[in-house]
């Protein structure tokens, strides 16, 4: 199916490590998921067999990429390597909202990680 939209699409936790709900669009090599933290929410360090785009729609949050950490805001970017230990927390008094782009890799995307 090559059209999706967010709003008609279930929101679940995708992995482990994160707090966060969202849904996930899974290609032939690649995969995009939109994810919601509610304020408070994190996840927890760990890092990825696959390099990873984060675009950050709304809300605000503290990020921690390898040994570089700030907070970020609706418009940014972050790219984590491959293998980069990474962890953030929704530090702002409403939703972060963010998009993530991963290749495919051994680890990614998980079993629970399906297309609903």
């Amino acid at each position: 199916m090559p059209f999706y939209n967010w709003n008609e699409m279930r929101r679940k936790n995708l992995a482990a490590p994160s707090e966060s709900e969202g849904s996930i669009i899974i290609g032939e090599h690649v995969t995009l998921n939109r994810s919601v933290a509610a304020p408070g929410k994190l996840a927890r360090p760990h890092s990825h067999g696959c390099e990873q785009l984060i675009s950050i729609v709304s809300g605000s949050g503290w990020f921690r990429i390898g040994d570089e950490e700030r907070t970020v805001t609706a418009g940014e970017i972050l790219h984590i390597p491959l293998g980069t230990e990474h962890e953030f927390k929704n530090t702002g008094d409403t939703e972060l909202v963010y998009l993530s782009f991963k290749n495919k890799s051994e680890d990614w995307p998980p079993p629970t990680a399906t297309m609903d």
